[in-house]
């Protein structure tokens, strides 16, 4: 979550673009606020794909992929902070692949499974902060409550009357819950999208904090698109710890997990659910994804919108393929300075002139629902 213009990408980590915060922050933290600090933010070469297993039952199928392309790191602030080591040199890389700022995780469990993005909030990092430590603890939590802890969850109801489905809202309160008590992450913020899906019934359960979302697509077509939650353009909901040390307490956004919005869905065979940080849904519009799940899934599906391919390994190897296809598109499209983006429609309508993609993480987790005869 960091800018190409402005260290500070989300106000509301520092609504401090105020007299208040500037009174009492760090001699570099002013001066970077008023200084406006150019990043240069590009992507680094490799683009990552990974194949996740299948999970497979009597019921659904839900085969999933997910691809992830970071920024490079950012450019040291010595010059103005007057020497050091740049504080991501002097961590160990957090999460299990490198992400940038945003983290995921996937994990199979007694009903299904369960799958994630977090999106670290990047202007912890001009507070000596990595924002990814957050984002990953976060989602390794998720994955521990959702496979470890399913019993101690009251199950979600679903409107008709299943009652084998995790409660997606659940597994993000116990995430942040043992996040807070272990102590190990400090400070951070982070949004968070987290689906729970059946594997008997078929039902998705999600909750939804922040600008991480997910879309459904049901027979070519846009069938659900989550919507944002923003405080105000550009600041999403977010989870968060602030050390009690740090002053102006106040003046940080602390949104809860019972703020995230939860929504279901019946599944049915031949669904395409597209869950990714907002890096993906900032820069590639709902229909021009539509429009690549459709071309790059058109030789597994049928014309009625079902799958047909009966070899799962071929179908995972096209679910794959399209994964890395979105996350690819992505960055393309964030790197056209003159495109017409998601972001920059919606800094328009807030009375902002952006042109151009927006430079972000992005991450990509693609299902493809089929339902077993």
């Amino acid at each position: 979550m960091s800018s190409s213009i402005s260290p500070f990408y989300r106000p509301g980590v520092f609504p401090a673009l105020s007299n208040r915060l500037l009174s009492s922050a760090s001699q570099t933290l002013r001066l970077a606020i008023n200084q406006q600090i150019y990043i240069k933010t590009v992507y680094s070469n490799p683009l990552r794909v990974t194949g996740l297993p299948l999970t497979t039952t009597k019921g659904f199928t839900y085969l999933i992929a997910a691809s992830w392309h970071p920024k490079r790191k950012r450019q040291t602030v010595n010059s103005i902070s007057g020497g050091g080591h740049p504080w991501w040199k002097e961590r160990m890389r957090a999460g299990k692949v490198d992400a940038g700022e945003d983290a995921f995780f996937y994990v199979g469990t007694n009903n299904g499974v369960a799958l994630g993005v977090a999106d670290g909030v990047g202007g912890w990092s001009q507070m000596g902060v990595d924002p990814a430590n957050f984002s990953w603890a976060l989602m390794d939590n998720a994955a521990s409550v959702a496979k470890d802890n399913a019993p101690d969850l009251s199950p979600f109801i679903a409107p008709s009357g299943y009652d084998d489905i995790l409660d997606a809202k659940q597994i993000l309160s116990g995430a942040f819950e043992n996040l807070i008590k272990s102590g190990k992450v400090k400070a951070g913020s982070s949004t968070a999208c987290i689906l729970s899906l059946s594997k008997s019934s078929g039902i998705l359960n999600a909750a939804t904090l922040g600008d991480s979302a997910y879309i459904l697509i049901r027979n070519g077509a846009l069938l659900y698109e989550s919507p944002s939650q923003q405080h105000f353009f550009n600041c999403p909901f977010q989870l968060t710890i602030v050390p009690e040390s740090y002053p102006n307490q106040k003046l940080y956004f602390k949104d809860k997990p019972s703020d995230a919005q939860q929504t279901s869905h019946q599944l049915q065979d031949g669904d395409v659910i597209l869950l990714a940080t907002d890096g993906f849904f900032d820069n590639v519009f709902a229909d021009e994804a539509v429009e690549i799940v459709n071309r790059e899934l058109h030789d597994v599906m049928g014309h009625d919108g079902m799958v047909r391919e009966k070899d799962l390994e071929n179908l995972r190897t096209h679910v794959r393929r399209l994964s890395r296809r979105l996350t690819d598109t992505a960055r393309r499209f964030s790197l056209d300075p003159r495109r017409i983006s998601p972001f920059s429609q919606s800094a328009k309508q807030n009375g902002e002139i952006r042109i151009g993609g927006k430079v972000d993480d992005i991450t990509v987790l693609v299902t493809l629902v089929h339902a077993n005869s």
